[in-house]
């Protein structure tokens, strides 16, 4: 037997799909449970946003021990303005698009996660000591994969068996000039997954990364950037990550070191424990130094993990 579900949702703001409406026909009792399933047992790991809301500023992690595991950065040599950020969802703009498609094949079941966004993208490139950001139209896309199995022994019925990264592009493809090709990401120098196609698929229990509290996690990603915007460097890259600091458990994004070789990387130790995913953010240059023209050209892959 093989059913398909596609589900569009629309919500005010990122993350309601469990308060959404339906349109077309109504979930199927399994699809429903498949859904439901995947919510319980994956939690952040399928969120449909990342990063502070709005403009904010880039932090940076000073020497581990030190007494504290963040600070704001803006020293003397920054090339990247220091306050920036999305605002994927404008007050009385327009909504988020959710789909969510669903099939199941005998004991099977396949999800395909697709959210779009019309937002804004905030940067202030005054550097005057006074806080106003311009904006610039946001058209962001993201997808994600998992598949589930009939199991009998868990709740709703299925269980999660494998589960892709998430890919996050511009809506119009034709300005995909910026792109995150590879992910490795290590846990105490030891590799754990390299991801070089951010629609593959992952088996949860083995291949998720999973890190202990105190582990250090290193993360080196390859880009390409063809948007020939003039700037030196071409790209900048930020890691946003949720679990590295002791006192509270929030988004904070860290700059990303150029290795001269065409990859990026930064490390930052697991400090609480929960689920989740940390994201590498790639941005053309003039994305963040010009700032209001209509070019955003950005590309983003998170990679679910698991903290214990």
């Amino acid at each position: 037997m093989r059913t398909t579900l596609p589900i569009t949702v629309i919500a005010v703001v990122a993350g309601l799909t469990a308060l959404a409406c339906t349109e077309g026909v109504a979930p199927s009792s399994d699809q429903a449970q498949v859904l439901a399933a995947e919510q319980e047992q994956l939690g952040a790991m399928i969120d449909s946003d990342f990063g502070a809301v709005g403009a904010s500023a880039t932090a940076s992690i000073v020497t581990p021990g030190s007494g504290a595991s963040f600070a704001v950065s803006g020293t003397q040599g920054d090339t990247a303005p220091t306050f920036w950020g999305r605002l994927r969802v404008v007050p009385g703009g327009p909504r988020p698009v959710y789909h969510r498609d669903v099939t199941i094949a005998n004991d099977t079941a396949t999800v395909e996660h697709d959210v779009s966004f019309a937002g804004v993208f905030l940067v202030d490139t005054s550097a005057d000591g006074v806080f106003n950001p311009s904006a610039k139209p946001l058209a962001d896309r993201m997808t994600q994969h998992a598949v589930l199995v009939r199991d009998r022994a868990v709740g709703r019925g299925w269980r999660v068996v494998k589960l892709s990264p998430q890919d996050w592009t511009v809506v119009d493809l034709g300005r995909q000039t910026v792109a995150v090709k590879d992910v490795k990401v290590y846990r105490n120098d030891t590799l754990l997954v390299d991801v070089a196609d951010p629609s593959a698929l992952y088996d949860v229990t083995n291949r998720v990364p999973h890190f202990h509290l105190g582990d250090t996690v290193k993360v080196v990603a390859a880009v390409s950037n063809t948007t020939n915007s003039g700037f030196t460097p071409s790209t900048f890259m930020f890691l946003h990550v949720r679990h590295l600091d002791p006192s509270g458990t929030s988004w904070r994004r860290l700059k990303m070191t150029d290795n001269g070789d065409g990859t990026w990387e930064r490390a930052w130790i697991a400090r609480r424990s929960g689920i989740d995913r940390f994201v590498v953010d790639a941005l053309d240059a003039a994305t963040l130094l010009l700032g209001t023209p209509d070019n955003y050209r950005t590309n983003e892959v998170a990679i679910p993990y698991r903290i214990e």
